[in-house]
């Protein structure tokens, strides 16, 4: 199947039309709306679902066998960082906004990810099972690294010093936010029980994950559809930025996959997790370290211009790409 193919499937797919669903929704001024403790509720079954699944995975490979890929997505979250950082600040963005939007990028978007495994398995592509374990490996170093690369840029330049990074805070915000401590908290759950532990509760997250997931993502539409209107805040920099650099990430993403000895599914996955953009877990660490940054700017490109993006267009190129690589 050619990347034309896979982007016309992935178009026509129920989750991608019940976001499409959402945007046009929110775009004609429906009064169709998510609760948010619904959509809270959605996120945390969906991590859930996918950490159980990623400890199981660890669990017959042995830990040994997610190093090297562990390695790599480190790797990619704090390069991610420095490279929009550097590029960033020489398209004439402030230091703090060059910090913040920049660690959006290095950090990883779940729903991204869901989308991924989702993609995948309505083709019946294999992957690792460990690959959602590789989410807290590249996310959690992206925003430290944006955070402590902007405080020091910041107190360089004299400007910003009379903000102090608590850690306890910092590490609070970056390693121990919802996302990433359920994911992680359910991948230690997974590896525990392993397969047979599992297998009672198994039922229950595989049989609903794509309805949620539907809804979720109709929940994204609406959200995304409603900072498009921020796009002239954003300028035409940050939308060239937010178009061009995910698939440049997500491409390093499988080569790096494949040069880790990745399946075509995993170094897909990898590459999907590189070429996201983060709106859950990065933005409150974000505002809690970096305050000087505009939050518009980093959610309106990562939301509305770059998930949408990955979702169409970047997941089948990142598969396609990897199919090549790898077949």
């Amino acid at each position: 199947m050619d990347l034309l193919d896979l982007i016309l499937t992935q178009v026509l797919s129920p989750p991608i039309l019940f976001f499409a669903l959402g945007m046009m929704a929110s775009l004609v001024k429906s009064d169709l709306k998510i609760p948010e403790s619904m959509s809270i509720a959605m996120l945390i079954f969906l991590l859930a679902a996918i950490g159980l699944d990623g400890g199981v995975g660890i669990s017959k490979v042995g830990i040994g066998a997610v190093l090297a890929p562990a390695a790599a997505a480190m790797f990619l979250g704090v390069s991610i960082v420095l490279l929009g950082f550097t590029i960033l600040t020489k398209l004439k963005f402030n230091i703090a906004n060059a910090g913040g939007i920049s660690g959006h990028y290095g950090a990883v978007s779940a729903a991204t990810m869901v989308a991924g495994l989702a993609f995948l398995d309505g083709r019946g592509v294999p992957y690792e099972a460990f690959i959602p374990a590789l989410y807290p490996m590249m996310d959690s170093p992206a925003i430290l690294t944006a955070i402590l690369l902007t405080r020091f840029a910041l107190a360089k330049a004299k400007l910003g010093t009379d903000v102090k990074i608590k850690t306890r805070q910092l590490i609070k915000e970056s390693v121990l936010g919802k996302a990433v401590l359920l994911l992680i908290a359910s991948m230690i759950i997974g590896y525990v029980a392993g397969y047979r532990g599992a297998a009672p509760v198994k039922p229950f997250f595989d049989g609903m994950f794509k309805g949620v997931l539907c809804l979720f993502l109709l929940d994204m539409g609406i959200v995304a559809a409603a900072r498009l209107k921020e796009w002239k805040e954003v300028g035409t920099r940050l939308l060239v930025f937010a178009l061009v650099m995910p698939p440049i990430h997500g491409i390093a993403g499988v080569l790096f996959g494949s040069l880790t000895g990745l399946s075509a599914g995993g170094a897909t996955m990898l590459g999907v997790l590189a070429g996201s953009a983060s709106y859950i877990s990065a933005p409150a660490a974000i505002r809690a370290a970096i305050p000087e940054a505009n939050p518009s700017l980093s959610l309106t490109a990562s939301v509305a211009l770059t998930f949408p993006f990955n979702i169409i267009i970047g997941i089948p190129l990142y598969a396609a790409v990897a199919q090549m690589i790898i077949g």
